[in-house]
């Protein structure tokens, strides 16, 4: 007899298809990384580290909980980390979910969300993005049932952009049963320039069932290393932790975690998401005054209207990778350096 699988694994969505490395076009704007190295001071914590591989990292994460911690002026019992934000939202579901619960989500969005449901054996419901890319809260709100156990919002949205702000997110909040676990994630938050970054953390106080999911991947330039953290009440943080697998946030990334929430490695970051969001704004400008139908964006991506297989096309004669997405009728590119978005522009306007 042949192996089997559970169903939920043919349901799944595969990974998207990526040319042949030898074929890619020398721009890469496709999977909105920063266009820089890490920041010195975290290289050479990260050779710092790597001296020491023969040994097991701290199981409990304890220094780069506590330098996450007081980055955003938390307690350390709040913070959970772990191998990438993407590890993190699949262990919420499953600390939640089980066969005949449900969850919701806005689609289109991170292709994570419906994974981790169907994995946990949730049943779910996609509820739709409003007109300008961001999540039609109403709607996720009207989906939900006595069976909902986890809601994802994505904020800004990936591959959108759309964004919400901290008002939006509480009122939504105070709509949500308190037995509902709100996943607010916030891969792109740092790029966010319509509101305080600390907007947000500050609804924790308020609504113990809400956990907010932050990365190092955009930020801080550290897409390589997967590392990511959860800020939440004690009791959720606490069950992350306890169920993570162990020694999953390795050696290296800790030490490019610590380093990279350091008063250095944070100005770093500082300086060059001002650049990605000047950037940003300049593309954004240049696609409205030509008539190109663009997205307004809070992230450090844009999103394109049109048909996806031809702006992909458009992309590649300039030499630039982007990412289509025909299901939401266009396609995403990265923001990266002046020279890269003057190549992504010569292939729109």
């Amino acid at each position: 007899m042949a192996l089997e699988f559970r169903s939920v694994i043919d349901r799944m969505l595969a990974a998207p298809n990526r040319p042949a490395r030898g074929t890619l076009p020398p721009i890469r704007l496709s999977q909105n990384e920063m266009p820089w190295e890490p920041a010195p001071v975290i290289v050479d914590a990260m050779e710092k580290a790597a001296r020491t591989a023969h040994r097991y990292p701290d199981y409990h994460r304890t220094a780069a909980r506590a330098a996450v911690a007081a980055s955003l002026g938390l307690d350390v019992e709040r913070i959970a980390i772990d191998n990438g934000s993407g590890s993190l939202l699949h262990g919420l579901a499953r600390l939640v979910c089980e066969p005949g619960v449900h969850g919701v989500y806005c689609w289109p969005s991170f292709e994570a969300y419906p994974a981790a449901l169907g994995l946990a054996g949730a049943q779910s419901t996609p509820v739709d993005l409003d007109e300008q890319g961001a999540m039609d809260l109403a709607a996720m709100a009207a989906a939900i049932t006595p069976q909902t156990r986890i809601a994802y919002l994505c904020n800004p949205n990936n591959p959108t952009g759309g964004f919400i702000g901290a008002d939006g997110i509480r009122a939504f909040l105070r709509d949500v049963p308190s037995n509902v676990l709100v996943v607010l994630d916030e891969a792109y938050r740092e790029f966010v320039t319509a509101e305080p970054i600390e907007a947000t953390t500050a609804l924790l106080d308020e609504f113990p069932n809400l956990v907010i999911l932050r990365t190092l991947s955009k930020s801080h330039g550290l897409a390589g290393i997967r590392a990511g953290y959860a800020a939440a009440s004690p009791r959720i943080a606490e069950a992350l932790r306890r169920t993570s697998v162990g020694f999953a946030l390795n050696s290296v990334a800790e030490a490019a975690v610590i380093a990279a929430f350091g008063p250095e490695g944070q100005a770093v970051a500082d300086t060059r998401i001002a650049v990605i969001v000047s950037e940003r704004e300049r593309m954004l400008d240049a696609l409205r005054t030509a008539g190109v139908s663009v997205l307004p964006s809070q992230s450090n991506f844009l999103f394109v209207h049109g048909d996806a297989a031809e702006l992909l096309e458009r992309f590649e004669a300039q030499g630039v990778l982007a990412r289509p997405f025909p299901h939401a009728g266009g396609a995403r590119v990265t923001v990266g350096l002046p020279a890269e978005n003057d190549a992504a522009l010569a292939a729109l306007l």
